[in-house]
C-alpha cells in the first residue's frame, strides 16, 4: 500500500479529529495526549516556511482540545493511573516500575503516590506478590524449567533488580519452594 504524498492542512478541526481518533483506541493522560498531538504537528509543519507561527498556533489549539477532552471526561488522569497501576500490578511489575511507567505517561507525582498508597493499603504484600508473578512469568527460581547453571541465580537476581525488586525480596523468592510461593500468591 503506497502512502499518499497529499499535503495535510493543519487546522484546529484536524487536530481535534486526531485527538478523538486516538482516544477511541487508547486511554491516556493529558500530558501524553498533548505530546502525541505535538508530534503530529511537528511532522506536518517541519520544513515549512512559517513553521514557528504554525507551531505556536497549534500549541494553542492543542491546549484547548485537551481541556475540552478533560471536561468531556474522555481524559481522566486519576482513572488512568488507577487502572494502569492495577494492570501493571497484575502483570508482575514492581512498585518502583509502576511509578516509573506512570511518570513516563505524564501522571503527576502526587497522583502516582496516592495511587500506590491506595494499592498498598488494599494489599500490603503488593511488591512480594508482584515479584512472585514476575518470577513465575520469567520462569525463574522454583519455576525454572531448565537445568540450573553456575551463574543462573546471578542472572535471575540481576533481572529482578533491573525490574525494581529489592535484594531481600529477590533472595527470599529465589530460595523459596514453588509451593510456598503459590501459597502466598493465591492467598491474596
Amino acid at each position: 500500500m503506497k502512502k499518499s504524498n497529499k499535503k495535510i492542512n493543519l487546522s484546529r478541526q484536524y487536530l481535534s479529529a486526531a485527538a478523538y481518533r486516538y482516544l477511541e483506541r487508547y486511554a491516556t493522560t493529558q500530558a501524553n495526549l498533548k505530546l502525541i498531538l505535538k508530534r503530529k504537528v511537528y511532522r506536518i509543519v517541519v520544513g515549512s516556511e512559517n513553521e514557528k507561527e504554525q507551531s505556536e498556533q497549534a500549541d494553542i489549539w492543542i491546549d484547548e482540545i485537551v481541556k475540552k477532552c478533560v471536561t468531556q471526561n474522555f481524559v481522566n488522569d486519576e482513572l488512568y493511573a488507577k487502572s494502569r497501576a492495577r494492570a501493571l500490578i497484575n502483570s508482575g511489575n514492581s512498585v518502583a516500575g509502576i511509578k516509573n511507567k506512570l511518570r513516563q505517561k505524564g501522571v503527576s507525582a502526587d497522583l502516582i503516590n496516592e495511587t500506590i498508597e491506595k494499592a498498598c493499603e488494599d494489599n500490603p504484600n503488593i511488591n512480594l506478590v508482584s515479584a512472585i508473578k514476575y518470577v513465575r512469568k520469567r520462569r525463574f527460581g522454583p519455576f525454572r524449567i531448565r537445568e540450573k547453571e553456575e551463574n543462573t541465580v546471578k542472572k535471575e537476581s540481576g533481572a529482578m533488580a533491573r525490574a525494581g525488586f529489592s535484594y531481600a525480596e529477590t533472595k527470599q523468592i529465589l530460595k523459596a519452594t514453588r509451593e510456598e510461593l503459590e501459597d502466598i500468591l493465591y492467598e491474596n
